[in-house]
């Protein structure tokens, strides 16, 4: 039994086949006298995590007016999850709330209803720099009657009037308006930060146009309570606000009024909400706190109702007072309240009518609404609500819980006698109840069942005359309605999320690797000649029956809103404004094809697409169109054919076979600016380039030029002041021609620019052979941006020439293999172009970047590259349309969005390109709950271990297509719902795994499968193709399986042997050939059961729920028997092989709770001793262990630490930069800048993920690295502009107590760096503002210049007299290198 592993041998990564026999009987005790082994240390090094995709699943909705009366904004809002009914108890909690630990609860994000019944996010805050307790809208808005004349302003919020505020010292925030008369949105947000600080936030509008947040903090001197904001609530009047933990304690705020804090935000003056604030103590513990609303007419009545556990009983505390009284007065004396019946013990919602002085008691089994609470004991009236039974989005043995209330927007006059609420279930269930002066509860209407559970997220949303619920779902995505009276309900929109998720997998082709099964491909990358795909991401989202697997995707959102299906294939379209009187309103779409053209006209809101009348529009359509533009009120087509001019009311054609050159030549390429147009022809292998300018006026045509090209010209373009571009192929070289035709009087002379040669000498210069210079193909597509010139080719590059100042730079990126083009469309308005490439069906946004370089004597330009998502909100599962070709269009749009039009075949897409970055998943529906995933190699698709309602089974999914190819058979090939061993009910898959048994140079592939029940199946599979262009499906069926005593946790296969660990036992085994069976060779008892499993340099690393990380060391059991009996002995000689002990020899020493682990090669990459394992924990812990293997019985040491907000589920590797950084390697020499450390030999990205759904990543720092960028975090922490709300305490541990922002160097958590505070750094340019003191800058450019041996700063200016702008550049680009996305 063998198998293979990865050494450093002599400088380099090499395989080497170990025998596992000769590794067990080796490792006999060493004699006492035995050669002392020279003690080796842990290698240093730092630990770089960011944050590469942010869940997107809130836990608290809250329509908000934060911008202004006239935005229908919504506030997502990540809150602790804790804040849940605090004596509920722990199984209950978790059958009520089974992802109560899975939520971001970090970030404030305001989102718009659009018109169109979309949520578009307009801006996002997240750097809270700690967890929100919660959150509530501070103000009202009033939606006014239609017919209320003596509303000057129907969206002015209700401000109750009193007198001026008196100063307050709790809380200011220094804001300045950009306009005079500016005046405060008529609410805020209050947000209760974990630390205790209250943040007052609203939206305005930014010097560069951009919404921004502004903030107002108030910190109370003193915290009774360390939770502090569990419960909080807002009085109607917003002028009184509540927070308590669930402990004895409670403060009530006074607020300053709306109106006074317009005025002070008018006049620039600091924002001070809290005017006073009072504590009140009590005795019990507080389940929950809300204000009242006053009777009708008594607005100035303010009551505050608690609901108080006192030894086991719950009691109605209420303390009531007139607005302006002093709470000191207040709050004098404790009120004891009055008990609770028995069956409204404990409410999980309690919900404030706005009709008597109400409120609605939401218990487990009961719903009732209470009058008469002022004074006296509380009356208490059940409501029988016919809520339907359990729906299919339940998950749990009990009924569904009430989760969320939301009350409508309703106008006033409705509002002063009556009142109507939304009431939620988790399950999907809302109930609308609604409420009379009379009559309390006059009635309850069951609505229909959404098809999607509801947690605490839960709002509704005002438009037009319906009311829009939104829904967010504690697993799985969310959505939100329009609620049309006495109509169904209609979806709008589908609310993404992809949480809970519990297992990820990459399509990583080198995590199975082996050199004799794949023979032809190249472990390092720079060792590859070919260009390979990027790794794509997939994880499982726990959802119940409506499961998922998500593909993650980042980058711009195209929001698709026009699909049409042409029929012929077309090659490039234009979308032109109505220019004609067929269509003056509308649009019209001209579309190029193989041999001819085609145009149809489009309503102004895309309604309808009609092909035109005969003679309608001015077009050639009888042939391919090669270029259309439009000027003005005029348009030039050029075709293969003739040249069109045309105005809106005239024409004229003018055939090629009449202009002068042209009678017998064939046009290829054509290009039109202006009047100017440029035509590329050759007549037989003769090309020539023909100028014409045109004349509207007369309807001419002139020949300016014609010159003979020594060449094929592969395509042409117009530029910056008229300068003719060509792409020029001779042999197998290319070239770049420019001419400027402003000074052709003496005749085009085309200036060569070798493209070729310059990519073979910067090969030769950098010692690199990838086969560039023989894949580099002609040019396809040329685009001029000012002076930087964007070539496509066709062999997938993207080149970027630009010439300044007389120098020439060119740049060269590999994007695919197919033909890359490139487009550049304007729009009115928009500050520049946007560039978009199509290569390989993907669509890649381009943005130039204006930077001044180090030395700061120029500026360089760089490019930001973004791949773009086609997506359909309503159909989440669909993969991305191939995209061949798309260019920007000129039409109206909101902020923030392009306009694209898209070609993908025979589909044309009209879409809406988001310009912030972001997620773009993809959703693939499996019908059940997944909760393990693997992508195999052998099948080319993705395996899922899903739990159905007859049992667990495997899923066999195209990632491509996200189609079900696996068919289920049994040995003699019939088809079958399940394979053997799998489908009992109440079991699951615990253990997934792929197994290339090697034997005799032959190899079978399995897929290894172990359940909770005991069950180990494997499993065979087999393609089968229908027919030649068919799809392929994957027959599978088991081969073997087996049952033993206990769950099985884990299973993982190698050569022709297999381990798994069942209860607390490890269980070696192999694959007889002979029997036919698995022979089992050796037993390993553990302390707890073991998770995950791996071989390590010959020994066996074991990941175990309590222990943590544990190597074994094999040994034959009769090394340690001391059994005496001879005849033992012998038994024991003869079983060697049969029954064998393991030896630990190296362990955690914290025994952490550990959940997965990947072995990483540490910063001694020449070292094959050591090395290192990243173990993350449920505590949100991540730890870099390093293993000394040259000293056994020794434990792992803590090389590095970090502690994240969220536990790291899973673990993976994989290489999935896009092309254009894969390529990037070896043009930077085949190593890593800056100080970052390959974290494995292919230097492939290690991510991992929690269970809400974030995706991190973890990246190895160098220690001048690690200086440097913990030196830029601990300045950050003490920045206003970066940092605003951390704590003190926080700011203690991270710095010492000392202040001092130098970085400590040691073992732990000091070696962790938090990227996402240093992307705050770059995203707001702010190192200049933090770096201001002289010694700081000192040691600043002290650390720059230790960092890869200081060649980064050679060639700048000497630092001093404020001479550190190149420095700041440079610690900029460090940033950009060390966040760059990985996706």
């Amino acid at each position: 039994m063998a198998f293979h592993t990865n050494v450093f041998r002599n400088g380099e990564w090499v395989t080497e086949t170990v025998n596992l026999h000769a590794v067990l009987k080796a490792h006999k005790p060493a004699p006492k006298a035995a050669a002392r082994i020279d003690a080796v240390k842990p290698p240093r090094c730092g630990l770089l995590t960011t944050t590469v995709m942010e869940s997107a699943r809130p836990n608290l909705l809250l329509p908000v007016r934060i911008r202004s009366p006239d935005h229908n904004d919504i506030a997502f809002v990540g809150v602790r999850s804790s804040n849940l009914p605090p004596l509920l108890s722990r199984a209950r909690l978790l059958q009520a709330f089974p992802d109560s630990e899975a939520h971001q609860d970090h970030f404030v994000q305001i989102s718009e209803l659009r018109k169109d019944g979309r949520i578009e996010e307009i801006v996002r805050k997240n750097d809270f720099g700690c967890r929100i307790r919660n959150a509530c809208v501070v103000g009202s808005f009033v939606v006014p009657d239609l017919n209320d004349e003596r509303s000057a302003d129907p969206f002015s919020p209700s401000i109750v009037k009193t007198e001026h505020d008196a100063p307050s010292q709790y809380g200011s925030a220094r804001v300045r308006p950009f306009s005079s008369g500016a005046s405060l949105p008529p609410q805020l947000l209050a947000v209760v930060l974990e630390t205790g600080a209250t943040v007052f936030l609203f939206v305005r509008h930014g010097p560069d146009g951009r919404p921004e947040f502004v903030a107002s903090r108030c910190q109370y001197p003193r915290r009774p309570d360390p939770y502090l904001g569990f419960h909080m609530a807002v009085d109607p009047s917003s002028r009184y606000m509540a927070l308590a933990g669930p402990a004895n304690s409670f403060i009530v705020y006074e607020l300053a009024s709306h109106g006074q804090l317009s005025e002070a935000y008018g006049r620039g003056e600091p924002l001070r909400p809290v005017r006073s604030f009072r504590l009140r103590g009590i005795q019990g513990v507080i389940h929950k706190l809300t204000f009242l609303h006053p009777r009708l007419g008594d607005d100035r009545h303010i009551i505050l109702l608690l609901v108080i556990v006192r030894h086991g009983k719950s009691r109605t505390v209420i303390y009531d007072w007139e607005l302006g009284e002093d709470l000191k007065t207040v709050f004098a004396e404790e009120k004891q309240g009055h008990r609770l019946p028995v069956e409204h013990q404990m409410p999980l919602i309690i919900i404030p009518l706005t009709v008597q002085s109400a409120f609605v008691s939401i218990s487990e089994h009961q719903i009732a609404v209470c009058t008469e609470c002022l004074h006296g004991p509380p009356k208490f009236e059940s409501i029988d609500v016919k809520a339907p039974p359990p729906t299919a989005n339940h998950r749990g043995c009990h009924q569904p819980l009430w989760t969320a209330w939301a009350r409508p927007f309703r106008l006033q006059t409705y509002s002063k006698s009556r009142d109507c609420v939304y009431l939620a279930r988790e399950d999907g269930v809302v109930v609308f109840l609604e409420a009379e002066q009379d009559n309390a509860l006059a009635r309850s209407t069951v609505m229909d069942t959404f098809p999607c559970g509801i947690s605490t997220a839960f709002a509704c949303l005002f438009d037009d005359s319906t009311d829009v619920l939104v829904l967010g779902s504690d697993s799985g995505p969310g959505g939100h309605w329009k609620i049309p009276p006495r109509k169904p309900i209609e979806l709008l929109g589908v609310l993404p999320s992809w949480s809970p998720v519990v297992d990820m997998t990459t399509t990583d082709e080198f995590s199975t690797w082996h050199p004799e099964v794949h023979q032809d491909k190249a472990m390092v990358p720079w060792q590859q000649a070919k260009m390979r795909k990027p790794d794509r991401v997939f994880a499982t989202c726990e959802t119940g029956c409506k499961g998922a697997i998500t593909e993650y995707r980042c980058g711009l959102k195209a929001h698709i809103g026009l699909d049409l299906d042409y029929g012929a294939s077309v090659k490039q379209a234009w979308l032109l404004p109505g220019l004609y009187p067929a269509q003056p309103d509308g649009y019209l779409l001209v579309l190029s094809m193989p041999d001819s053209s085609a145009a149809l006209n489009l309503a102004g809101d895309f309604s309808s697409a009609d092909p035109p009348a005969p003679d309608t529009i001015p077009f050639d359509l009888s042939s391919t169109t090669l270029a259309l533009a439009r000027s003005g009120q005029s348009a030039v087509q050029i075709t293969t054919q003739k040249i069109v001019l045309s105005t809106p009311h005239q024409s004229a054609q003018f055939a090629f076979e009449a202009l002068p050159g042209l009678a017998n030549a064939s046009v290829s390429d054509a290009c039109t600016l202006d009047d100017c147009i440029a035509i590329s022809a050759h007549t037989d292998a003769q090309f020539q380039i023909h100028v014409f300018k045109a004349d509207f006026d007369n309807f001419t045509l002139a020949l300016v030029q014609a010159v003979d090209v020594d060449g094929e010209v592969t395509c042409l373009a117009l530029g910056t002041n008229y300068t003719l571009l060509a792409g020029i192929r001779r042999g197998s070289e290319i070239f770049l021609a420019s001419a400027s035709l402003q000074h052709a009087s003496g005749g085009l002379g085309l200036e060569m620019v070798n493209l070729t040669e310059y990519v073979t000498e910067k090969d030769e210069s950098l010692g690199l052979d990838l086969g560039a210079v023989s894949a580099l193909e002609g040019v396809a597509s040329i685009v001029s941006v000012g002076d930087v010139v964007f070539l496509g080719t066709r062999s997938g590059e993207v080149m970027t020439v630009t010439q300044s100042a007389g120098s020439l730079s060119i740049d060269c990126e590999k994007f695919g293999r197919t033909t890359a083009n490139v487009s550049a469309g304007h729009r009115a308005g928009a500050p520049g172009p946007s560039i978009l490439v199509s290569c390989d069906d993907s669509l890649i946004s381009v943005s130039l970047d204006h930077r001044s370089s180090h030395g700061g004597s120029s500026s360089v330009h760089r490019t930001t590259k973004l791949r773009v998502w086609p997506v359909d909100a309503s159909k989440l599962e669909t993969p991305a349309p191939p995209v061949h070709y798309a260019a920007a269009v000129d039409m109206p749009a909101d902020d923030g969005i392009t306009p694209i039009l898209i070609v993908s075949g025979s589909r044309l897409l009209l879409a809406e390109m988001n310009h912030a970055p972001g997620p773009a998943h993809r959703i693939i529906p499996v019908n059940g709950t997944p909760n393990r995933v693997i992508y195999c190699q052998f099948t080319q698709c993705l395996v899922a271990a899903v739990n159905w309602y007859g049992g667990p089974g495997l899923a066999f999914i195209n990632p491509d297509t996200g189609d079900y190819i696996g068919r289920p058979m049994d040995k003699n090939g019939e088809p079958q719902s399940n394979i053997a061993g799998l489908g009992k009910a109440g079991d699951r898959i615990l253990g997934l795994a792929e197994w290339n048994y090697r034997r005799d140079g032959n190899v079978w592939n399995f897929i290894l499968v172990s359940t909770k029940s005991g069950r180990l199946v494997l499993v065979s599979t087999q393609k089968v193709k229908a027919g030649e262009d068919g799809p392929t499906s994957i027959r599978y069926w088991t081969q073997f399986w087996k049952e033993v005593k206990g769950p099985m946790y884990a299973v993982f296969g190698y050569d022709h042997g297999l381990v798994y660990c069942y209860g607390q036992t490890i269980q070696w085994e192999v694959l007889d050939v002979q029997e036919k069976k698995l022979k089992p060779i050796m037993s390993v008892p553990l302390g707890s059961p073991a998770t995950a499993l791996r071989l390590s340099s010959g020994k066996l690393a074991v990941l175990t729920t309590r222990e943590s990380l544990i190597i074994l060391d094999s040994v034959p059991k009769n090394a340690t028997n001391n059994n005496d009996n001879p005849q033992d002995d012998d038994d024991d000689d003869d079983n060697e092989d049969e029954a064998r002990v393991d030896k630990i020899c190296h362990i955690d020493p914290w025994r952490r709770n550990a959940v997965d682990f990947i072995e990483i090669a540490g910063p001694q990459l020449d070292d094959p001793r050591s090395g290192l394992f990243l173990v993350a924990d449920r505590e949100g812990g991540v730890a870099a262990l390093w293993v000394p293997r040259q000293t056994p019985d020794r434990e792992c040491e803590v090389v590095v630490e970090a502690e994240l907000p969220y536990s790291i589920r899973r673990l993976r590797r994989g290489r999935t930069r896009p092309a254009w950084e894969q390529r990037r390697a070896p043009h930077a020499g085949a190593q890593p800048r800056y100080g970052r450390l390959p974290a494995t030999v292919d230097d492939a990205e290690i991510l991992g993920i929690s269970l809400h759904g974030s995706l991190h990543r973890f990246t190895l720092l160098s220690v001048d690295a690690w200086r440097l960028l913990r030196f830029v975090q601990n300045l950050a922490l003490a920045s206003e502009a970066v940092c605003p709300f951390v704590s003190p305490q926080v700011l203690r541990e991270q710095r010492g107590r000392d202040g001092s922002p130098e970085p400590r160097l040691s073992y732990g958590l000091d070696m962790h760096v938090d990227g996402d505070i240093l992307r705050r750094c770059l995203e707001r340019r702010a190192l200049e503002e933090m770096v201001t003191r002289e010694g700081q800058l000192a040691r600043f450019v002290e650390l720059l210049t230790a960092l890869d041996g200081g060649k980064h700063v050679q060639g700048l200016p000497a630092a001093g007299e404020g001479n550190y702008a190149p420095y700041f550049q440079l610690a900029y680009d460090i940033l950009e290198y060390h966040l760059l996305s990985p996706l």
